[in-house]
């Protein structure tokens, strides 16, 4: 268990943070300068608070009273840095190679290295230098040589900040799987409310140096089914399925006058580009559907697209909505979400134009994977 109680002034800021958290993820979200990174950088021994205690597993890392204050390199803790700070000057092995200096057993520190090179998947990259690596495989060197360390807690400061935004997901996707093989804590940093729900067992919201609160993000939660004793739907159990691949397909229509079809077409909307806008609204929906409608898990994306087909003739735009992920439930809740979002912003960029359009046959004509089989409606 890792209990910190500590307090910290830095000019104007006041940093004033309780928590107490045990195995799993921690996430602490909120914005920048709130003092996320503080928090961290206390834990790790990099910043001296200015009194209160941090204890990991029974052992006393800061102790203003009793004049406790361990250096990093005795507190157990591993910090991946947002910038990950690997050695230019060498190459992926002898980074990894860093963090077992203490061990002067060579048997032992090549068994070490091999093992984490392969959980890290890095075989092949042993001789690269940082400059030649992406961004994913850069994450996992600096994870790899925090790690061989065997850390008791490990913390992740926006472990995706340096991650182009089409990549992020994917390496989501990686970092849950390498943190599920982790037993020990994990504190991660972030700012975006969806990495912090996709990746966290726990969530604490924090603003001007404090936490607010401290709450399960439904990624564990063990015993649940439709409905309680008295009729009230809860969150359903997905703790004993299986990962497999799911594929949604949700399309919808919406009928308008003339003016307005011409001026979608031609991209001549007071309020831009239509389709664009429409476009990352949908998309965005559906990623967040789990905080649109209660019964709905968090999931991770492989592919979200928005699609639009014009029928001049008819006055109406349809729009599809394609989602495919691995998870343990289905992603036909993503795809209406995602289809009908879409709809709402064409209206929404439109309605000076006619507040007369229509919205209807929104529908789920996709859906493949899970026990409930596939569907198909043409």
């Amino acid at each position: 268990m890792l209990s910190v109680n500590i307090k910290k002034t830095l000019g104007d800021f006041n940093l004033r943070v309780s928590f107490e958290a045990q195995s799993g993820v921690t996430g602490i979200l909120g914005p920048s300068g709130c003092g996320k990174s503080m928090t961290l950088r206390c834990i790790a021994g990099i910043e001296k608070p200015d009194e209160g205690y941090i204890i990991l597993d029974g052992k006393t890392l800061f102790d203003s009273e009793k004049k406790i204050n361990l250096p990093p390199q005795k507190r157990a803790v591993g910090y991946l840095f947002q910038n990950y700070a690997l050695f230019p000057n060498m190459t992926v092995k002898k980074n990894i190679l860093c963090g077992l200096r203490g061990e002067k057993d060579p048997v032992r520190r090549n068994r070490d290295l091999k093992h984490f090179m392969e959980l890290l998947q890095l075989e092949g990259l042993e001789n690269h230098h940082p400059c030649q690596l992406s961004g994913g495989q850069a994450q996992r060197a600096a994870l790899a040589r925090i790690l061989v360390n065997r850390p008791r807690l490990l913390m992740l400061d926006e472990p995706f900040s340096a991650i182009d935004s089409h990549l992020r997901e994917q390496l989501q996707i990686e970092m849950k799987r390498l943190l599920e093989q982790y037993d020990g804590m994990v504190l991660m940093v972030t700012h975006s409310r969806d990495e912090a729900y996709h990746l966290c067992d726990r969530i604490a919201p924090m603003d001007n140096g404090m936490f607010l609160t401290l709450k399960p993000t439904g990624n564990n939660e063990k015993g649940f089914t439709h409905f309680d004793a008295n009729g009230n739907a809860v969150m359903v159990d997905v703790s004993g399925k299986d990962i497999s691949a799911r594929c949604a397909v949700a399309k919808g229509i919406i009928s308008m006058n003339v003016e307005t079809m011409t001026a979608v077409r031609e991209g001549t909307a007071k309020k831009g580009d239509v389709f664009g806008v429409a476009r990352i609204a949908g998309i965005g929906a559906a990623k967040r559907t789990a905080d649109i409608i209660p019964l709905c898990h968090p999931l991770i994306f492989d592919t979200c697209k928005i699609d639009f087909e014009i029928d001049e003739k008819k006055l109406q735009i349809e729009a599809s909505c394609t989602v495919k992920l691995s998870g343990k439930t289905g992603a036909e809740m993503e795809a209406l979400t995602g289809v009908s979002v879409a709809l709402l912003t064409v209206y929404d960029m439109c309605k000076a134009i006619d507040k007369g359009m229509v919205i209807s046959n929104v529908r789920l004509c996709e859906k493949s994977g899970g026990k409930s089989g596939d569907f198909y409606r043409g």
